[in-house]
Formats: C-alpha cells, structure tokens, sequence
C-alpha cells in the first residue's frame, strides 16, 4: 500500500475519533493524541499486518480512557 494513502486513511479514521474521545472524556485532544500515538506505535511493532492497525489502536485507547476514568 502506498504511503501517502496509508497516512491519509489512518488520519480520517483518527481524527474524529480523537475530537469525539477528547470531547466524551473531557480530556484536551493533544492529551488524546498523544495518548494515540503511543498506542499505535506499540501495535505498529507488534503488528504484521498495519491496514486495520489504526482502527485497533483507536479501540484499545477508548478501552484505557475507560479504565482510567474508573
């Protein structure tokens, strides 16, 4: 898959779901980002294969905002 095209699909799905969590958790959105992206580099080196990697990554930072709310 071509980069620019991996880059572009991983922004549209994490973007609103940044702005969404950030605004659900009442958490600043550069919090939920940052918070994002660790995420996802810790799957990037796990993972062999990286199309749905963005969408996990997303799933596993709502799970902890969850636990961490608690």
């Amino acid at each position: 898959m071509d980069e620019q095209y991996q880059r572009e699909a991983e922004r549209i799905v994490r973007d609103p779901a940044i702005e969404s969590l950030a605004r659900f958790f009442d958490i600043e959105a550069k919090e939920v980002q940052s918070f994002y992206e660790s995420i996802l580099a810790e799957m990037k080196g796990e993972a062999t294969v990286m199309d749905f990697v963005p969408v996990f990554a997303i799933r596993k930072l709502k799970d902890r905002l969850l636990l961490k709310r608690t």
